[in-house]
């Protein structure tokens, strides 16, 4: 993991536009984890001087790129032979295209806090042909409001992994690294069952 961290570091010190290129592609199909991989190259310094502006900004049109792309997909997939095949093969089929219909904003607000989510959910509300100006609002809506607690979360983790560097059993930067996935797989979890126990009831 640190070969690859440093690899990239290198190719956005020769190539930044290449480097948040990539980084938009990893952000669509990856999702919060190539986001949050992305602020340790900022944090190191590879990202340049207007880094995190520009890094909040591929993130944020990645994420739009990305509720777009799944849900026009799940939207065009919906009337076609293998849209028919599913449509008569997957129980209860009916039962959660109406839940959708009633629940979609929620979904497709939690989507983003709930890791490795959002292909699978926005892919279902463009299946159940949700209205695109609802979606798109409420996609807007979540981005905008996860996008801050990614960036505190990312932030808040490197910092308080710094310490561990003056430690020998931490000296190795993919070490570091792993913790800090791990810490962030387990507070993204936590913001996510708070939000959805605090406004959960209130996004319908």
């Amino acid at each position: 993991m640190s070969d690859i961290l440093t690899d990239f570091g290198l190719l956005a010190s020769q190539n930044q536009f290449l480097a948040y290129f990539i980084i938009y592609l990893a952000t669509i199909f990856v999702g919060n984890i190539s986001a949050f991989a992305s602020f340790w190259l900022l944090y190191r310094g590879f990202l340049g001087s207007w880094g995190l502006p520009l890094l909040v900004l591929t993130i944020f049109v990645a994420d739009v790129s990305g509720d777009l792309l799944w849900y026009s997909l799940g939207r065009l997939l919906r009337d076609t032979g293998l849209g028919n095949f599913v449509k008569n093969h997957l129980p209860q089929h009916d039962k959660i295209e109406t839940h959708l219909q009633s629940n979609g904003r929620r979904w497709i607000f939690f989507s983003k806090l709930l890791y490795a989510s959002s292909f699978p959910i926005i892919f279902s509300v463009g299946w159940a042909k949700i209205e695109f100006k609802r979606f798109f609002k409420t996609s807007l809506l979540s981005i905008l409001t996860w996008l801050p607690i990614l960036l505190g979360l990312a932030y808040g983790i490197i910092i308080g992994l710094l310490p561990l560097r003056t430690l020998t059993i931490f000296k190795r930067f993919e070490v570091i690294f792993l913790l800090g996935l791990i810490l962030f797989f387990l507070a993204d979890y936590f913001v996510a069952r708070l939000f959805k126990r605090l406004f959960g009831k209130n996004l319908d």
